[in-house]
């Protein structure tokens, strides 16, 4: 009986020095896990400045386009309009002329 009682109780010491190795290693784990959690937060959060940076900028580009269109447009007009002034004018002597 004293050997097996000896075996019992080397074995215990056995896997409680495991146990202690093994909870050391899950800690090990566990630092490494959140490390790089933490890793891809910030990697995440640069993703989205870098997506709303790009974004802004599109949407700005966008309303250049859209102004520009709208200064074209708004110079075509004024062009049209001093077209009609100027044959006007030309128009109405022409017609005074035929008169």
């Amino acid at each position: 009986m004293p050997a097996l009682a000896q075996k019992n109780s080397e074995a215990t010491r056995a896997l409680a020095a495991q146990e202690d190795i093994l909870e050391k290693e899950l800690k090990e784990i566990q630092k490494v896990l959140l490390a790089m959690q933490e890793q891809q937060k910030k990697q995440l959060e640069l993703i989205l400045a870098i997506a709303k940076s790009g974004k802004l900028f599109e949407e700005k580009r966008k309303l250049c386009r859209e102004k520009d269109t709208v200064e074209a447009c708004k110079s075509t007009e004024e062009e049209k309009q001093m077209e009609v002034h100027q044959s006007q004018p030309l128009g109405s002597a022409r017609g005074s002329n035929k008169a």
